[in-house]
């Protein structure tokens, strides 16, 4: 997807006076001016143009799990692209996708000490090294996809968070993929009941597994690679996931049921290095916020459209979408809720009431 490209123009004005007109005295003293100001940008321009040859040639390396094709590597891609046009080259940033730099905790730690600058990384483990960041992964905390997008961008809610990124050598820069997580299963699951004995597969993470159990199902961390596998022998029912995901890995041979139980949410995001953020000179510093900005912004539309158009093409694969008791289940799944938000800082726990407030 090409990006909207910002257009800078510069337009000057020469006055001269007509050497027709009575009075042609001030015409000379304007010419002069005229010449004066054109030979003043030649200067600033000649002088702008040896700042940028001075500035050193800085190569960054930053990692994702996707796959080339994936929307999130050509956002990457792009913003690369642009980084390295606006610096003539000289600050060039080579992403790496499908995991190629190390499993996401370790490209997180290698940013930490400096050595890896940046990484798309789910909420979900961003919470590994930023502890605060787990209320965004607390189950039902989200009343609503308007509560889940109001909070995402309040910055009365994720400043605070950012901080401590900030204090761990991270540095958040904004989010996308503003809507939840979804179900997918062999058998339809409509109400508390159904989710009794089933086998549904969750990330690796104690409040995901701790949240499944309490529905009454034996949650399951089968690896990824082995998912497709476990759904057609019968080892999964199930899994809590994206569409996309769904879509890419060609779960629907087995999956025919999809449901929204608004459980967790599914922001991703884009993080940096802080250590090799602040080695950079300010004038890289100016052209990557930007850049980054722009990431974003595709990241957003293009992820949010991805997503509704991956649900209409499960439908034409046969996975009925069907109704939940959303209310009934977090009902069910308070008590995890407040489980794990007992143990956070206090200034966590209001972030998590604010949260809570919004409808």
């Amino acid at each position: 997807m090409k990006r909207m490209k910002r257009a800078v123009s510069i337009i000057m004005s020469v006055v001269l006076g007509s050497s027709l007109m009575a009075g042609c005295g001030g015409s000379s003293n304007s010419t002069s001016a005229g010449k004066e100001q054109t030979t003043n940008q030649e200067q600033q321009s000649e002088a702008g143009s040896q700042a940028s040859e001075d500035l050193p040639e800085i190569t960054w390396k930053i990692s994702h799990t996707q796959s080339p094709d994936n929307f999130m590597n050509i956002a990457a891609e792009n913003m690369a692209k642009e980084v390295a046009d606006k610096t003539n080259g000289k600050f060039k940033i080579e992403i790496y996708h499908s995991g190629t730099l190390g499993s996401e905790q370790e490209v997180i730690e290698g940013m930490q000490m400096g050595t890896i600058a940046g990484n798309l990384a789910a909420v979900t483990l961003l919470a590994n090294f930023v502890p605060s960041f787990e209320v965004i992964n607390l189950p039902g905390i989200f009343a609503s996809d308007e509560a889940l997008k109001e909070a995402m961008n309040d910055d009365e809610i994720m400043e605070p968070l950012k901080k401590q990124a900030l204090d761990n050598n991270i540095i958040a820069v904004g989010y996308y993929q503003d809507y939840f997580r979804m179900l997918f299963t062999k058998e339809p699951i409509r109400t508390v009941a159904d989710f009794q004995g089933q086998k549904i597969r969750v990330m690796g993470s104690p409040v995901l597994v701790d949240t499944f159990q309490a529905l009454g199902c034996n949650s399951t961390t089968t690896a990824w690679s082995e998912l497709y596998s476990g759904l057609q022998l019968g080892v999964v029912d199930g899994l809590d996931h994206v569409p996309t995901s769904v879509r890419t890995m060609n779960f629907y041979d087995h999956v025919k049921y999809m449901a929204e139980p608004k459980i967790f949410a599914s922001p991703m995001y884009l993080v940096i290095s802080k250590p090799l953020y602040e080695k950079l000179p300010d004038e890289y510093k100016a052209v990557l916020d930007e850049c980054m900005a722009d990431c974003l912004t595709e990241l957003n539309t293009v992820a949010n459209q991805i997503n509704k158009d991956d649900i209409e093409y499960l439908k034409t694969q046969g996975v009925e979408m069907i109704d939940i008791d959303v209310d009934a289940i977090h009902q069910i799944i308070a008590p995890v809720r407040e489980k794990y938000l007992s143990q956070m800082e206090p200034w966590v726990q209001d972030i998590a009431k604010k949260i809570m407030e919004l409808k």
